[in-house]
């Protein structure tokens, strides 16, 4: 039986690289969680960014209550990561300053939204990383501490 895969943040940084999409949890205003499929990308200090329209659920819920949590999966090689954190809305100077060229090459489509009024930048400090590979029995479970907590 194998070991399985349990990556250092470098071969997380690396994975998540060539993930796509996630799903973001919000907290509702009316208490239901609130779930969204967004396009992501990531820093080497393991932070998140999407872009979404200022009126969207998930835009609304983190301007009242910042706390998120994503889960990013890929079904080929079976590995999954799921993350709690705080979400803020940057102003574009700021995502400039931080994830801009690294996000608009992973995602190129997303790049009119920076042009386009109502849409925004956020970004993601994760508190609490763990990563799954289910390729193994028992399953492979790792926590990972975020760069915040380092």
């Amino acid at each position: 039986m194998t070991e399985g895969f349990a990556p250092d943040k470098s071969e997380l940084s690396n994975w998540l690289d060539k993930q796509m999409t996630c799903v973001l949890a919000s907290n509702g205003e009316n208490g239901y969680p609130n779930a969204a499929t967004v396009a992501f990308s990531c820093n080497d200090q393991l932070e998140f960014f999407f872009v979404t329209h200022e009126l969207t659920h998930k835009a609304g819920n983190i301007n009242r209550d910042s706390k998120i949590a994503m889960t990013i999966t890929n079904t080929e090689d079976r590995y999954t990561l799921q993350l709690e954190g705080d979400a803020q809305r940057l102003t574009w100077e700021e995502f400039a300053v931080s994830q801009e060229a690294p996000h608009f090459k992973k995602l190129p489509f997303t790049s009119g939204f920076k042009d386009t009024p109502g849409y925004f930048p956020f970004r993601v400090i994760p508190t609490r990383l763990r990563f799954t590979d289910i390729t193994v029995r028992p399953w492979r479970v790792s926590d990972i501490a975020p760069s915040a907590q380092v």
